[in-house]
């Protein structure tokens, strides 16, 4: 198996943008897969796209997964979690479950290395199955379960980790990400909403740094 060959996990937010322009500088070859759940905003998905092409990436592989459904979804818009709030209702259980054992499903036959994962320090503190010591027994069972590795299994990096917000906003300016093609916000539209918790976290960030976020400068 070859180690210079990396799959990137791109959702089309600011994150996953950051670790595709992190993965090209660090690896010769850059897969990317992106996954079309029950529900996902259609800008959501063009963003992939156009982060894919535009990083150069010719092989994004796209995958429908119309039974994996946000809470808030599942539930038709009545979450019963009397404590639940806007990051509640976007919960899926088993989520990296499933995206990560697509994304290994696809590594062992194409021949990745890496794993690459967008998950940073705040989606940690919420969302247990994208903390770095869920992601370690991952890997564990990725060890014990490939079969065409050669003794090299694939294994899931996070280069976002122990990264807040304003950290990687840096780090994606830095790399020349195109943060203007980027698409965080959970409600449909042409244009970001700037009131959901996806938004509001944007702003919020990106006005700590003294910066613009480029993708509110075409509203």
């Amino acid at each position: 198996m070859r180690s210079d060959k990396a799959l990137v996990m791109l959702s089309g937010g600011l994150d996953s943008a950051t670790c595709l322009y992190w993965a090209k500088e660090k690896y010769s070859e850059v897969i990317a897969v992106s996954f079309n759940y029950f529900g996902r905003p259609v800008q959501e998905k063009r963003a992939s796209v156009r982060l894919a092409k535009a990083a150069g990436i010719s092989n994004l592989i796209e995958i429908d997964l119309p039974f994996v459904k946000e809470a808030g979804d599942f539930y038709s818009g009545h979450f019963k979690n009397p404590h639940s709030g806007a990051q509640e209702s976007s919960y899926v259980p088993a989520r990296n479950m499933i995206f990560y054992s697509i994304g290994a499903h696809y590594a062992e036959y194409l021949g990745a290395r890496w794993i690459i994962g967008g998950h940073n320090l705040h989606d940690a503190k919420f969302f247990k199955d994208a903390s770095k010591r869920f992601i370690e027994k991952i890997n564990i069972l990725f060890k014990e379960a490939c079969l065409l590795c050669n003794g090299q299994a694939y294994q899931i990096l996070l280069p976002l980790a122990e990264m807040n917000r304003k950290q990687i906003i840096r780090l994606a300016i830095k790399l020349k990400a195109p943060i203007e093609l980027t698409w965080s916000c959970h409600r449909e539209g042409s244009v970001h909403c700037g009131s959901c918790y996806a938004c509001r976290q944007r702003i919020e960030a990106f006005d700590h740094l003294g910066l613009k976020d480029p993708v509110f400068l075409v509203r």
